[in-house]
């Protein structure tokens, strides 16, 4: 059977404004876009909750659990300037995919 992609959900509230999130991501692209197995990152924001995070999409589980591990383990994280206990992280299999010509 051939392994399904995976996906990482992250979301958290933070001590940096949404801008400078951005302004970090953007000045991370290039990182971003040589991750090993990283298909594509979605961000979002919810001004309501005041959480910002990232929807990940990687060839494989083992690709998601090595990025996450430099995530946590290198201090990506603390670069973002993550609140202590309002991270949180799940790690699920991509079983299905609807491609919409809407697509941005």
């Amino acid at each position: 059977m051939k392994e399904e992609k995976a996906i990482i959900n992250l979301n958290f509230q933070s001590k940096l404004s949404i801008k400078e999130l951005y302004v970090l991501i953007e000045n991370r692209k290039k990182e971003l876009i040589q991750t090993e197995g990283l298909i594509s990152l979605f961000c979002h924001s919810n001004e309501i909750t005041n959480t910002v995070g990232g929807i990940y999409i990687f060839q494989n589980t083992q690709s998601a659990e090595q990025y996450l591990k430099g995530f946590l383990i290198k201090g990506v994280g603390l670069r973002y300037g993550i609140i202590p206990k309002t991270l949180k992280i799940d790690i699920s299999s991509l079983n299905y995919t609807l491609q919409c010509n809407n697509f941005i």
